[in-house]
C-alpha cells in the first residue's frame, strides 16, 4: 500500500473508484438482517451518493455520453436513433441526480440564451464575442430584476450556480423566458418535471414518461441547433427508470458548508494527513 493510500488521500481515478465500488458492494452483501424482538427487518442498499465523473467510470462511459444508451453528444438531438439505441437498466442503479440535474436544467436554458443570436452548438472566432456579449446582456438582467448572480466564476471553488439559484431561476417560467428570449413553455415543462423528481413523492412512472418524451419533442422542435446536455437527456429520455422522487442527495450536499467549516476552524493546517 502506497504513502497516499495509508493518509487516507488517494487520487480519483478509475482504478481507485472501482476499488471502492467493490469495497462497498461486498460491505453490503455481507449485510445481516435486524431483528427486533419478533420484527425482521432486511436492507436494501443503493449506491447513488456519487458524482457524474465516477457514475461515468462505473458505467464504462464518458461524462459526455449518456450512461444508460452511451449516445454521443451529436446522437442526443436524433429522436429516432435514440429510441432504437440499446440501454442496460442494470445501469440505473447508481441513481439519478434530483439536486444537479435543476443546476444542468438551468444551465442548458443559459446556453440556449446565449447563443440565440448565432444558433449553433459551437462558437467560434466572431461569433464568440457575440455571445460574451449576450451573456453579459443576460447576467445583468438577472441581478438587477430578481438579484441573481448567473454564471459568475467565485473564488477558489466553482460558480454561482448552486441548487437554490437555479429554484429561484425556474420558479417564474415567464420573467426567466423573458429575460433570456428562451421559450417559456419549455422553461416551464422543466420546472414540472424537477418539481416531480424532487417531491418525494410516488410519481406514476408511465405519465412521467409520456411528459418527459413531449418535453423532448418541443426541445427539439424549437432548439434542433443544440445538442442536448446528457444529464437532461437522461431525465428526459431515461428518467421513468429511477425511482423517481425517492433518492436525493441533497442531504449529503447540505453539509458541505459544515465540512468547510471543520477544516477551516477545526482543523491542523500542517499537513494533509493532521488536516484529515
Amino acid at each position: 500500500m502506497s504513502s497516499e493510500e495509508n493518509m487516507h488521500i488517494v487520487r480519483k481515478n478509475k482504478i481507485t473508484i472501482l476499488r471502492k465500488q467493490n469495497a462497498i458492494e461486498e460491505e453490503i452483501a455481507n449485510l445481516v438482517d435486524t431483528e427486533v424482538g419478533d420484527i425482521k427487518i432486511s436492507h436494501s442498499l443503493l449506491m447513488t451518493m456519487i458524482d457524474g465523473k465516477a457514475t461515468s467510470i462505473l458505467c464504462d462511459t464518458s461524462s459526455h455520453r449518456c450512461d444508460i444508451c452511451k449516445a454521443t453528444p451529436t446522437e442526443m438531438n436524433n429522436l429516432p436513433l435514440i429510441v432504437s439505441k440499446p440501454t442496460d437498466p442494470d445501469l440505473c442503479r447508481y441513481g439519478l441526480s434530483s439536486l444537479h440535474i435543476w443546476i444542468r436544467m438551468m444551465e442548458c436554458i443559459l446556453h440556449i440564451a446565449y447563443r440565440l443570436t448565432i444558433q449553433t452548438w459551437t462558437v467560434k472566432g466572431d461569433s464568440k464575442c457575440i455571445m460574451e456579449s449576450r451573456k453579459k446582456t443576460i447576467q445583468d438582467a438577472f441581478k438587477n430584476r430578481i438579484g441573481l448572480l448567473i454564471d459568475i466564476v467565485k473564488q477558489g471553488h466553482g460558480s454561482t450556480n448552486d441548487g437554490n439559484t437555479a429554484r429561484r431561476f425556474i420558479a417564474n417560467p415567464n420573467l426567466t423566458a423573458e429575460i433570456t428570449g428562451v421559450s417559456g413553455d419549455l422553461i416551464r415543462w422543466f420546472a414540472i418535471i424537477l418539481e416531480a423528481i424532487s417531491s418525494g413523492n410516488h410519481i406514476d412512472t408511465v405519465k412521467f414518461h409520456e411528459y418527459a418524451q413531449a418535453t423532448m419533442q418541443l426541445y427539439l422542435y424549437l432548439y434542433s441547433w443544440y445538442y442536448m446536455p446528457s444529464s437532461v437527456h437522461k431525465v428526459l429520455m431515461h428518467g421513468a427508470a429511477w425511482s423517481i422522487g425517492q433518492l436525493s442527495e441533497e442531504a449529503a450536499e447540505a453539509r458541505n458548508k459544515d465540512f468547510r467549516r471543520y477544516r477551516q476552524h477545526h482543523s491542523r493546517k500542517c499537513n494533509k494527513k493532521a488536516t484529515n
